[in-house]
């Protein structure tokens, strides 16, 4: 893809998420969302993408509850083909909603 296509489109991606001014900054630069968003967008970049989030908690350390996560992934639903969260049984209803922390 040429490289002004590839940044339109990348630009697209970060849009869905409100993330359009983070398209120039290097990963150290980031917050801890706009960093897992980026992962989250870089990986669903492959067609009909399967979504593996391992304990995403551990990453994301302050949130309360899994409504982020949950609605990142709503943002981009019609590039995954499916997804998967690995996490502690205890933390189930985080992503329902509840206050896990």
């Amino acid at each position: 893809m040429p490289a002004e296509e590839a940044r339109a489109f990348a630009v697209e991606l970060l849009s869905r998420m409100d993330m359009e001014a983070v398209s120039g900054k290097r990963n150290s630069a980031l917050t801890t969302e706009e960093r897992f968003c980026a992962m989250l967008l870089r990986a669903a970049m492959i067609r009909d993408a399967l979504i593996v989030l391992d304990r995403p908690f551990n990453i994301l350390t302050n949130l309360r509850d899994g409504t982020f996560i949950m609605d990142s992934l709503h943002r981009i639903d019609d590039l995954i083909a499916e997804v998967y969260i690995f996490d502690y049984s205890w933390a189930e209803s985080c992503y329902g909603g509840a206050e896990c922390r």
